[in-house]
């Protein structure tokens, strides 16, 4: 059953509190961020030593995708032309993410495998699936889950750029990691 507990400073508002022990802390909501996460042992996760409430980190820089959605630039890998080879550019973004799965089991990604326009719709959706295919085997290979692990393709059907130059293209040809 889970705990709870509410933290903050006396008659002030909740900001998060822990909804389930997890092994060594709780796993916790941030009421005003709407965001989850955890903390080791107990005592608050938003009060430093001074009482006041711990700084915000700046987001992650985003790109949008189609529909407006943003992405972090730290959860892409981008692709050759016409091939799923990861590259060596791409080794820490992997790396970093799969860090994050390992220490949190709990959280599912899915891997988003898109191309640029050049193609026809069948091979684009099969080449998209090759390059989340290749993510999650690298992935797979570093200690994440398989359970932790979706793959969907979309082709070319949410470019992140528009247009029909290289510039555009390079930026199409992409695997989001999403969670």
């Amino acid at each position: 059953m889970p705990q709870s507990e509410t933290t903050g400073q006396p008659g002030q508002e909740a900001y998060s509190y822990a909804y389930g022990q997890a092994p060594g802390g709780y796993d916790t909501y941030d009421t005003s961020s709407g965001t989850y996460g955890s903390y080791p042992g107990g005592g608050t996760s938003d009060y430093g030593q001074s009482g006041l409430p711990a700084q915000p980190q700046p987001p992650e820089p985003a790109m949008p995708g189609m529909g407006g959605s943003m992405v972090s630039a730290d959860r892409i890998v981008y692709f050759d032309f016409d091939s799923a080879n990861i590259r060596s550019d791409s080794q820490a973004i992997i790396e970093s993410n799969a860090n994050y799965l390992r220490g949190n089991p709990r959280i599912i990604t899915q891997l988003e495998g898109h191309t640029d326009e050049r193609g026809s719709r069948e091979y684009n959706i099969a080449l998209g699936e090759r390059r989340a295919n290749a993510v999650r085997q690298v992935m797979s290979a570093m200690g994440v889950s398989p359970q932790q692990i979706r793959v969907v393709s979309y082709g070319e059907e949410r470019p992140a750029a528009s247009g029909s130059d290289e510039q555009s293209y390079a930026l199409n040809r992409r695997v989001e990691i999403v969670y």
